[in-house]
């Protein structure tokens, strides 16, 4: 019997990974994971900056809607926004583990992979955050296609032979309004 932790976590880590894109482009829907994670990111940057718990669980459920029924397009792009939203998590909701319970490990192997700007991909720490991501595996049933999706597509389709890669397309609004919290 399958338990509701490991249902909403599931649904969680589609934030990492989303729905990959069928073959041929027959999939069910057109509506891309990207896009609904700028489009959200300053109603979730609002509720994580209120530091409270219940925001943060808030927050990371508009994040899992976010990723839901829609297709990663870009492995790059799924990437640098990730890691932009985990960064603004952790230090404000720092109690509680993203993308879902017993995934804690995920956005620490992420942020190995990023400078502290968050848009110079550092490529010279692949084989670690491989590591890191494996690691995940054990206590995460979702580490290993978050892994694929970073270490498989993301990065070799990004940093052919170079240390690090400036990502310099905007991945998230740059301002955003007043809070409403």
């Amino acid at each position: 019997m399958v338990s509701v932790k490991e249902i909403i976590s599931f649904c969680a880590v589609a934030f990492f990974i989303g729905t990959a894109k069928a073959a041929g482009g027959n999939s069910t829907t057109d509506v891309s994971c990207e896009d609904q994670l700028y489009d959200s990111f300053c109603e979730y940057k609002q509720l994580v900056l209120t530091q409270e718990r219940e925001k943060c669980l808030e927050a990371r459920d508009i994040l899992n809607e976010a990723v839901s029924n829609c297709v990663a397009e870009d492995p790059v792009k799924r990437m640098v926004q990730s890691v932009h939203y985990v960064r603004l998590f952790a230090p404000n909701c720092p109690n509680i583990e993203l993308p879902s319970d017993g995934c804690g490990q995920l956005p620490t192997c992420l942020q190995m992979l990023f400078d502290r700007s968050g848009q110079r991909i550092r490529c010279c720490y692949k084989r670690a955050a491989d590591r890191c991501f494996a690691r995940a595996e054990k206590g995460c049933a979702y580490a290993a296609g978050v892994r694929d999706l970073f270490i498989n597509q993301a990065l070799p389709e990004v940093c052919k032979g170079e240390q690090s890669v400036r990502y310099r397309e905007t991945v998230i609004p740059s301002s955003c309004p007043a809070s409403q919290y």
